[in-house]
């Protein structure tokens, strides 16, 4: 791979991870959407389906069939399985599932759940079972846009991104040391810092005391394209990196500038 090609690619790349990065941001915001407009203790079923749900009680309960449930149809049911502890507060819970008979006719349902011997306190729980002719009319009911337009959970597209990107960033390393590399056969280096110092501007670049650069040296300052810019004077050698002093000019240096040193010094490969 030429340097042409390592840094067409590198470009391509960081544009495919905004994309994917801006994917990512609006799946979790239709996530975050559609949980907030969902309203509470609401569930939707198809004929024959079921969904699990929970709720709080007296830590005095012991046994399920100590709680008495109340539906307005023997079509959609709520069938409690079991007490546990509190995920949160460590309180009394029981968890159970809603489920619609294969024979459910469409509509809404409510669905109550009372404490033993107390019928004219509020319920422990209630939750309203919503149940669809079919699936095209159940995925029409969804509040994730995503979710209704392709029939895809916004939390998988998130973690699609996340592998995506996890890729992306992975290819842009090795292609960035590929540039680098093939930069430094040329005797140049990409400019990676600049910071403004007494009597100019430092510029740092990845060429350092194994590339042959030495303090003194001059150095030419130019666009990713060739485009000279101006020069510098390196200042600090370390083993990969230099520092060199450059004029005003370099304070706002485009992005990708180049470093280029004498010719004599350009490596051959």
């Amino acid at each position: 791979m030429t340097l042409e090609q390592a840094v067409r690619a590198r470009k391509r790349l960081g544009k495919l991870g905004a994309l994917v990065f801006l994917l990512f941001f609006a799946s979790l915001l239709d996530s975050c959407v559609a949980r907030f407009r969902e309203p509470l203790f609401t569930v939707h079923l198809l004929p024959g389906g079921s969904e699990l749900v929970d709720g709080q009680v007296d830590h005095d309960l012991k046994e399920p069939s100590q709680l008495r449930v109340e539906t307005t149809s023997e079509s959609v049911r709520l069938k409690i399985d079991r007490f546990q502890p509190s995920f949160w507060l460590g309180g009394n819970m029981w968890v159970g599932d809603i489920s619609a008979a294969a024979d459910a006719a469409a509509g809404t349902y409510d669905l109550r759940v009372f404490a033993p011997n107390q019928p004219a306190k509020p319920p422990v729980a209630a939750f309203r079972a919503v149940v669809y002719p079919d699936y095209a009319a159940l995925r029409k009911s969804y509040f994730s846009l995503i979710r209704r337009t392709f029939d895809v959970h916004p939390g998988m597209v998130s973690l699609a991104c996340i592998a995506v990107l996890g890729f992306v960033m992975g290819m842009m390393f090795l292609l960035g040391r590929r540039v680098e590399r093939l930069l430094a056969d040329q005797g140049q280096a990409e400019i990676f810092m600049v910071k403004t110092a007494a009597g100019g501007v430092e510029v740092w670049f990845g060429l350092g005391r194994r590339h042959g650069v030495e303090p003194g040296m001059r150095v030419n300052i130019s666009t990713e394209n060739g485009q000279p810019i101006g020069h510098a004077v390196v200042q600090r050698v370390e083993t990969e990196n230099s520092m060199a002093l450059a004029d005003g000019r370099a304070e706002r240096l485009p992005k990708g500038a180049i470093a280029a040193l004498p010719a004599a010094r350009t490596r051959k490969k």
